[in-house]
């Protein structure tokens, strides 16, 4: 039986014919759906009613598709899929960095519409979820799934204390240890928590988009900033801001910043007029910052204004005690998102959950989940639902991969999986598409096919 939402897709496609196809298919799939024949109908549209995808032709009648695309992103969460002519890619491009979450190539086959269109909104329910989840628990005192091992409780003790102050914070930790759900927890905890958090992957863009996303820009600052953008800081004013992998950023941009954590100020790019914050820094790394500096990759400076207070998170492996209740926790946040009513684990599935070294740390047990209640049918999920190189790994007394072979394989298997596109393997494994870059240098791996 095919899972419904309930929150339907909005088709915005001057077509006629294509948009009422693409209503009918979607409809089949037991997934609403809305119609715009333009932009402004669009609009009208969102005004009205929350959608839970878009689904954006750019060749519309009224407005160029990619400047809806940027005004939607800009006052919408709601993910945006592309529509696209098969010689566009140039525009595919522009899209993905104006925010588009995927895109699809005219003319495409149904099952491809159709998993594309649930992947993307199932992934959107399950952040509106995560948020409201997230204000319950701010309301019982925030208590997230990273673990309750004495570990993790003296993570959320650490936290708890530092969160009383306005002291910059730097979380440490292999990527998929929870480090954006402490940052969360700091926040909430706050005298700031009212304000906004806001929070930005700097591994994720290049220079000129990081420094624009941190500190705005305005109209005419650079080629395609048709219009004033409220920067991060400015926007997250008396609230906090999250700089992820801030290993990652550009020396340019951390001298900026630097200098705007020391003035509290800071202009937008291609501005005249200075503008005062109060923010919060919160940043997360898995590098360490000393040895950054000391190869002149991170400010020495921005180091010490950072790394006020410091918290390690460690990985999974390392507390073991903590992957069922986690598993536990995914269930049933999962379980009204993917139509299912799953109430235990097999005790064979929990050994072999409890014994794989889990590489991609918390992000890898969600998804393992994810696809396990995918496959079942019952109540219980059972050692068959996991993937074959869990089921396969044969515990630490068994010999002998170490954790880097282990990682390697689960890369190579992956980039086998999406046909090496490297975009579409980052996201798989949660991580940003430089540091896949850098663990296949590492690992000398081959892509099967050299797509970005």
């Amino acid at each position: 039986m095919s899972t419904t939402f309930a929150l339907p897709v909005l088709v915005v496609e001057d077509e006629a014919p294509l948009r009422s196809a693409l209503q009918a298919l979607l409809q089949q799939e037991g997934i609403p759906t809305l119609a715009a024949a333009c932009a402004a109908e669009a609009q009208a549209q969102l005004a009205e009613r929350e959608a839970g995808l878009i689904l954006l032709d750019l060749g519309l009648p009224d407005m160029d598709g990619l400047e809806l695309l940027s005004q939607l992103k800009a006052s919408e969460e709601t993910p945006v899929i592309v529509l696209t002519g098969r010689s566009d890619i140039a525009t595919v491009v522009e899209a993905m960095k104006r925010g588009a979450e995927n895109f699809l190539v005219k003319p495409t086959e149904a099952s491809h519409v159709v998993s594309t269109v649930r992947k993307e909104l199932a992934r959107y329910v399950a952040q509106k979820q995560l948020r409201n989840q997230l204000a319950r628990e701010k309301a019982k005192g925030m208590r997230l799934p990273v673990g309750q091992s004495r570990a993790m409780q003296q993570v959320r003790q650490l936290a708890q204390r530092v969160a009383e102050t306005d002291a910059s914070v730097v979380l440490v930790g292999e990527s998929g240890t929870g480090k954006g759900m402490i940052a969360r927890l700091i926040h909430s905890q706050s005298r700031r928590r009212e304000a906004p958090f806001l929070d930005v992957n700097c591994a994720a863009l290049a220079p000129q988009l990081l420094e624009s996303e941190l500190f705005g820009h305005e109209r005419g600052a650079f080629t395609d900033a048709r219009e004033r953008k409220l920067g991060l800081l400015e926007a997250a004013h008396g609230g906090t801001v999250f700089l992820d992998e801030v290993a990652d950023m550009d020396l340019h941009v951390q001298s900026k910043l630097l200098k705007a954590i020391e003035d509290r100020r800071f202009r937008r790019l291609g501005g005249v007029r200075e503008i005062q914050v109060d923010v919060r820094l919160i940043a997360a790394t898995q590098r360490d910052l000393r040895e950054e500096v000391a190869a002149g990759r991170f400010r020495q400076d921005l180091y010490y204004r950072l790394n006020v207070f410091q918290i390690h998170l460690p990985p999974l492996r390392e507390r073991k005690e903590d992957i069922l209740p986690i598993a536990e926790a995914f269930i049933a946040e999962l379980n009204p998102v993917l139509g299912r009513k799953v109430q235990r684990i097999h005790p064979e599935a929990a050994r072999t959950l409890e014994t794989y070294p889990w590489p991609g740390n918390i992000r890898e047990l969600h998804n393992v989940i994810e696809r396990a209640m995918i496959l079942t049918r019952s109540e219980e999920l059972r050692p068959e639902h996991l993937p074959r190189e869990i089921r396969g790994h044969r515990g630490p007394d068994a010999g002998l991969a170490s954790l880097e072979e282990v990682e390697a394989a689960h890369i190579r298997r992956v980039l086998h999986a999406v046909g090496g596109n490297l975009k579409i393997a980052a996201e798989v494994l949660g991580i940003s598409r430089s540091t896949l870059y850098q663990k296949i240098q590492r690992y000398r791996l081959t892509p099967p096919r050299s797509e970005s």
